[in-house]
Formats: structure tokens, C-alpha cells, sequence
């Protein structure tokens, strides 16, 4: 893991806020140049909705240059960074733009953790970020309830379910660990959606099952980061509930095991793949109770 360069979206709200501190502190340990970005997108008059209305360009302008060099303010001397001003049709368009012009490492943003119908109809920009970014993101929520917000981690946390996508979250995770002196926990959970019918006959099967099961889950994970080198990491291995709903197990253990940062891998479903699917991943980032990296699997690889 090599960072130089690490762009930080700014749309000025409090999710924006809360998410600059970890990105200054990335670039602070990695020696990375900060960039702040906010993408400025076209408004539309409606004269039957007197508040949607064209913005006066002129005190448009210097509100972007104020808020910028607010949080130009907040940067220490030490870390180097620059300010660019994008335009869009969309948000999370202006920021992959912004990434492949830039030629950035990492992306670390706020998300505000919009859920139910206002997410279903509406979406997220830090979603389709996720979805569509070629670099890892770091997504820092706001307004969420026992949300664990330390720029400092000191506990990392990797699901793995042993694709090629959860090991490239796990080089990730241990090369953030080691720039923070952070303790590493890969965990896996067995889960298996089961109907109601079934439940009742699946938990025996499970406790007949489960020793012989979990060991050979361990030793199997064991012996796949060993050979990629992945070494040192403390491997978890636990049941799910048997509801096919493995976000819900993430989130538990990383309540009791007070999580500062989770890293997981995402495949990039979109369109009615994604639709009808969904993403662990995804939902991660809209619930997690920490903050959560995002790591994209190259195409070619």
C-alpha cells in the first residue's frame, strides 16, 4: 500500500466535516498530498418552486472560496495539499472524474446515511462512488447513532468470505495497520439464508456440525493470507444468525469489539445485477457503526 495522493470531496456539510480529520490523518502517517475537491453541478429554475432558482454565480463563487480555506485552516503546515473547484452533470461523476485526472490513491468522504425510501428513491453519492471508484474509498458517516469516530485507529476489522475481492481488502487492511500500529482482525462468517421451515432443523445441523466447521474455516483462512504473506492478523471465525443477512453479524462484532475501521471488499455490481442483489458492502457503508474503506478488485486482475 503506497499513498501520495489522497482526494477528499467537500460538499461543506457536517458529514464533510467529521470525514477531513481521517483524511488528514492519512496523509499525515503516509506523507500523502491532500487535495480537497468539491464539484459544483448545474441548477435548474422552476418557476412553479420559487426556492429552486439560478444561484447568484458571483456569491456562489466566494462561498465555495470561503469554505475552502476554512478547511484549508483546519490543515496542519506539515501536510502538503491543494484545492480544485469541478464541474458535473453529478456529484460522485465529478469526483472519478477528478480521481483519474489527479491520478489519486484514495478517496476519503462523508456520507450523510440516508436508508429506506429517501435512499431507494434517491441513491448516494458516496455510494456510486464506491460502486464506480477504481481507488479504495474511506467513508466517514454523520449523525448515526454510537458511532465509532477515532481518526486514530487502534482496532482494524476485514470480512473476508474468501473471494479475491475480500483478499485484496485484507493487503489493504494490513498495510494500514502496520502505518498505525493498529491490532488486525480478519473474521468470517458462516452464513446460509434459511427458510422458517427449515430454521429449526438448520441450528441442529449447525451445533452437530459447528466445531468441525469452524476449525476448518480457520485453517483454511489461515493458510491462504499465509500465502500471500498477510501475517500477524488475530482470525476470527464465527455463525452467523442463519437469516442470510451478514451485515447485521459485521455490525454486531464490531460494537463488541469496538471497531475503529472496517476494510471489505467490493465487486461493483450495478445496474439490475445490483438491483436485485444488492451489496454486503454497500449496506456496510450505509450502517456500519464505524467508519468503512472500500476495496475495488482491478479488472484486469
Amino acid at each position: 500500500m503506497q499513498l501520495t495522493k489522497i482526494l477528499h470531496p467537500t460538499d461543506f456539510s457536517e458529514a464533510s466535516r467529521r470525514a477531513l480529520p481521517h483524511a488528514l490523518e492519512l496523509a499525515r502517517r503516509s506523507s500523502a498530498r491532500l487535495i480537497l475537491t468539491h464539484v459544483r453541478t448545474p441548477y435548474s429554475d422552476d418557476p412553479n418552486r420559487p426556492e429552486y432558482h439560478f444561484v447568484d454565480e458571483g456569491k456562489y463563487s466566494n462561498f465555495i472560496r470561503l469554505e475552502l480555506e476554512k478547511a484549508g485552516d483546519r490543515i496542519d503546515a506539515d501536510i502538503p495539499f491543494s484545492s480544485i473547484i469541478a464541474r458535473d452533470v453529478s456529484p460522485a461523476n465529478g469526483i472519478l472524474r477528478v480521481v483519474q485526472e489527479q491520478e489519486a490513491d484514495l478517496i476519503v468522504m462523508g456520507t450523510h446515511g440516508r436508508a429506506a425510501l429517501g435512499h431507494f428513491f434517491l441513491g448516494s453519492v458516496a455510494e456510486r462512488v464506491v460502486r464506480h471508484s477504481p481507488i479504495p474509498v474511506l467513508t466517514v458517516a454523520s449523525k448515526r447513532d454510537g458511532y465509532r469516530d477515532n481518526p486514530h485507529y487502534r482496532k482494524i476489522l476485514t470480512a473476508f468470505d474468501f473471494s479475491v475481492h475480500s483478499l485484496r481488502a485484507a493487503e489493504w487492511a494490513q498495510g494500514i495497520a502496520q502505518l498505525y500500529g493498529a491490532r488486525l482482525t480478519v473474521l468470517y462468517v458462516i452464513e446460509q439464508e434459511v427458510h422458517p421451515g427449515f430454521y429449526e432443523m438448520w441450528k441442529v445441523s449447525v451445533a452437530d456440525e459447528l466445531p468441525t466447521l469452524k476449525d476448518r474455516a480457520h485453517q483454511a483462512l489461515a493458510g491462504l493470507l499465509g500465502e500471500q504473506g498477510l501475517y500477524g492478523a488475530e482470525i476470527v471465525v464465527e455463525v452467523g444468525r442463519g437469516d442470510g443477512r451478514v451485515h447485521r453479524d459485521l455490525c454486531d462484532f464490531v460494537r463488541r469489539e469496538e471497531i475503529d475501521l472496517i476494510v471489505m471488499g467490493t465487486y461493483g455490481l450495478t445496474g439490475v445485477e445490483h438491483a436485485l442483489l444488492g451489496s454486503t458492502t454497500e449496506r456496510m457503508v450505509r450502517i456500519a457503526p464505524c467508519p468503512v474503506l472500500t476495496v475495488r478488485r482491478d479488472t484486469q486482475e
